[in-house]
């Protein structure tokens, strides 16, 4: 029985399998690493996938240098913003931040993931 506060999930199956699966790599990382921390945490990452990916379909990109991805927002009215690479890091200028939208959708990008494999 959970304690208040609490749900339990069953799941069975292929899903399960999965699950196990991947656990089993990721705790010869993490060794203290709990199934039930683990699913959490993949719950958690599978909803801010999904949040990123709504909010991205009204982000596009302007222009690219070596080191600046320029991106258009339309939820912020046709907005620009900038996104820097600096020392294998990704900072949106515009809002001053390492982990807003804009540096997640420069990150999916195909040329800043090369220029982050090759600073």
């Amino acid at each position: 029985m959970p304690k208040p506060g609490q749900k339990t999930v069953t799941m069975s199956g292929a899903p399960l399998k999965t699950l196990e699966a991947k656990y089993e790599e990721e705790k010869k990382v993490r060794p203290n690493l709990s199934f039930a921390a683990f699913v959490t945490e993949s719950a958690l990452m599978e909803l801010e996938r999904r949040d990123m990916l709504k909010e991205a379909q009204l982000i596009s990109l302007v222009a690219y240098t070596d080191d600046t991805a320029i991106l258009k927002d339309a939820r912020k009215g046709n907005k620009f913003f900038e996104v820097q690479i600096r020392n294998k890091k990704l900072k949106c200028l515009t809002d001053n931040d390492f982990d807003c939208v804009h540096v997640g959708f420069a990150l999916a990008l195909p040329q800043v993931r090369k220029a982050l494999a090759n600073d």
